[in-house]
């Protein structure tokens, strides 16, 4: 397979201290990427500090404009509506991302991988144990809908068809959990994802993110997916458990009281009622499968700028992504 075109899309939240700088690179390796034509996109989510500013004296990018912060999965459904290319590159605009891999990304994606995401697991990356719990225990949920173990769930830097953004357009969210939606149905509907080793570097500027928060935001995502692709295997459990709950306590009761009581009968009919609910949710899902949109809805950004292009950084050594070797 060939792939010769490629959107790159930034979304950007006060990053005045960053953005300039990861520009620069960006444009430098698409310009050292023989064979390919590269659009790059910004969407400006709403920047208070001199974002907007430093964007707007940048040559040769597309600056999309929120008026208000929307969220960063805004931000990129904002620009994955507006490209036109099949295949799109994606990495946040703080500089924590090695961008230089982006050839190394488009030339596995060449092998007829569906998704390519840069694994933040490469050799000096470290993180505090309560970030490797949390992160271990959300890898296992994913584990059990997917049967796949993921090694990075939400890494911001991936290459992926567009298609892909198109059938999961109605589940993906406005928020930071965007790239782990994309992961989730990306593998349950058996889509081919491949993941390489990257560095992370620290990032510049203040953070958004909230540890806590976000686990248990994370969490509460993977159970609704669940929910939403393998209903049974989300309501069985919960089912079978009541059930066992209730059945215990109506042998106690029979036992002590010589007759049912009202919380064990409550605790049975719950049961049953989360059993059929399931099943109702299986035969729905497997009724109406899920059907890649025809069209995707130009943006809703309150402006759009164009630059001009200028001419990019002059490589010191052309990056290969031409055809992987078999």
């Amino acid at each position: 397979m060939h792939i010769d075109s490629c959107a790159v899309i930034i979304p950007v939240y006060n990053e005045e201290g960053a953005i300039e700088d990861t520009l620069t690179r960006i444009r430098r390796i698409c310009a050292s990427v023989q064979g390919f034509d590269f659009e790059i996109i910004c969407v400006n989510d709403g920047s208070s500090d001199r974002t907007a500013e430093i964007l707007a004296r940048v040559d040769g990018i597309t600056v999309i404009t929120h008026e208000v912060n929307r969220g960063y999965g805004a931000a990129l459904r904002t620009g994955l509506d507006y490209c036109s290319q099949d295949w799109i590159f994606i990495s946040d605009a703080d500089g924590t991302y090695p961008i230089e891999d982006l050839p190394r990304l488009l030339k596995v994606a060449q092998e007829g991988i569906d998704m390519v995401v840069g694994s933040r697991t490469g050799a000096g990356i470290k993180s505090s144990v309560p970030h490797q719990i949390a992160r271990w225990v959300l890898r296992k949920m994913v584990h059990g809908l997917t049967g796949v173990m993921v090694p990075d769930l939400n890494s911001g830097m991936r290459v992926f068809r567009r298609s892909l953004y198109a059938e999961f357009r109605h589940l993906l969210p406005m928020g930071f959990s965007f790239t782990t939606t994309l992961t989730v149905a990306s593998l349950y509907s058996g889509r081919h994802v491949r993941y390489l080793p990257i560095q992370y570097e620290r990032r510049v500027g203040k953070s958004n993110i909230k540890p806590v928060q976000d686990f248990f935001g994370f969490a509460m995502l993977i159970v609704r997916l669940a929910s939403y692709f393998e209903p049974l295997r989300f309501f069985l459990p919960a089912a079978f458990g009541l059930a066992f709950v209730g059945v215990l306590r109506a042998i106690r009761d029979v036992v002590i009281q010589n007759q049912f009581g009202a919380l064990s009968v409550i605790l049975l009919l719950t049961a049953f009622q989360v059993f059929v609910l399931g099943v109702i949710a299986d035969v729905i899902v497997r009724r109406f499968q899920i059907v890649p949109s025809a069209s995707i809805p130009r943006p809703t950004a309150d402006r759009v700028t164009v630059s001009t292009p200028a001419a990019l950084p002059a490589p010191s050594e052309p990056a290969q992504a031409g055809p992987a070797q078999p």
